[in-house]
């Protein structure tokens, strides 16, 4: 029977290893990404085959440290800070530091009038990059990301969704996918808040997170 001073070394262990895990696999996986935008510079831009398959590259790297991260947030159990702060700040905050030219625009729709919750700044701004990097997995400029934020009497609330078909269930969302749902239930969870997901083949991917 593992003792509660054991399981909370465990806990810390298990924490530290993803952490140097994590910190060991960013270095080479940066080098990749580098090399990938280096090419894709010197070969030729008119060769379509071979700027979309590096630039599949890039998005894998990217997926890979998406994918750390998440593992990195389940594993931490470090004391929050909850503080009053604006939430659609931290949504356009999220939105613009992971914007470029080849990203599909997300469609907002903001409440306004102060929306503000009590949460961790640092784990509203990992909460909010998080399913916007998983909705940017599954959009497309035919069926582009839609959030929208109201409030509530249970708090305020912030829907994503995309009209994006095909998908069953949240396992066929794509790799990293489930981890990074876990990831974001886990935060919402540490908040009070409460966190729905409904994936239709017909209708696509409805999001609905309540923060108090």
């Amino acid at each position: 029977m593992t003792s509660p001073a054991g399981g909370i070394q465990s806990e810390v262990a298990a924490s530290e290893a993803m952490r140097l895990i994590a910190h060991e696999l960013r270095q080479p996986l940066s080098t990749i990404g580098s090399i990938a935008y280096y090419l894709a510079l010197i070969l030729p831009r008119d060769d379509e085959k071979v700027q979309e398959q590096l630039a599949r590259l890039q998005q894998l790297v990217e997926q890979s440290s998406w994918i750390l991260t998440n593992g990195q947030y389940l594993t931490d159990d470090t004391r929050m800070a909850p503080e009053p702060i604006d939430i659609e700040e931290v949504i356009v905050e999220s939105i613009s530091a992971r914007s470029g030219a080849e990203d599909v625009p997300v469609e907002l729709e903001l409440e306004g009038n102060d929306p503000l919750v009590v949460a961790d700044p640092g784990l509203a701004r990992a909460l909010m990059e998080n399913l916007l990097t998983l909705f940017r997995l599954v959009s497309s400029a035919e069926h582009p990301t839609r959030l929208r934020t109201a409030r509530t009497p249970l708090g305020i609330s912030i829907e994503i969704a995309t009209a994006a078909p095909g998908f069953r269930s949240e396992t066929m969302l794509g790799p990293g996918c489930v981890l990074g749902l876990e990831c974001a239930r886990r935060i919402v969870a540490r908040h009070g808040g409460t966190l729905e997901l409904n994936v239709d083949p017909s209708a696509g991917i409805r999001l609905l997170v309540v923060l108090r």
